[in-house]
């Protein structure tokens, strides 16, 4: 087999940071989401090592089907994920957690390498869509 890279432009590619298991969330964070009956949320979501009490605003229904692994909400497409959830879910939320302080720091410890995206819309940043980079 032949694999070929072809990078085009006369800039050096950055790498990109990887997410590992906190790619699978919209929203994942340590200490709790909050939200309005009208949000709309595109994805999961998951808090740990708090507990889902710590998912506010939102109308969590627990899915029976997965022995209580997840909760569904009409707020959310995908669906929500607390540490107090039904195994699997403890499990998988401390490696997103994990992967997802790796991926800060990686990121944080990165050059600027435009300032294009330095405090985009002064923290607002709906309707936004962002190009790769730090």
């Amino acid at each position: 087999m032949l694999f070929v890279l072809l990078v085009l432009g006369n800039h050096p590619a950055t790498a990109p940071v990887l997410l590992g298991g906190a790619a699978d969330f919209a929203i994942l964070t340590k200490t709790g989401i909050s939200t309005v009956p009208s949000s709309s949320i595109t994805g999961n979501i998951g808090c740990s090592p708090i507990a889902g009490t710590a998912l506010t605003g939102f109308s969590l229904v627990s899915n029976t089907a997965t022995a209580g692994q997840f909760s569904t909400t009409p707020q959310v497409s995908g669906v929500a994920y607390a540490a107090n959830f039904a195994v699997p879910t403890p499990s998988k939320l401390t490696t997103a957690i994990s992967d997802l302080e790796t991926a800060y720091t990686d990121a944080a410890g990165r050059t600027v390498s435009s300032g294009a995206n330095l405090n985009v819309g002064a923290g607002s940043v709906a309707g936004e869509t962002f190009t790769a980079g730090v």
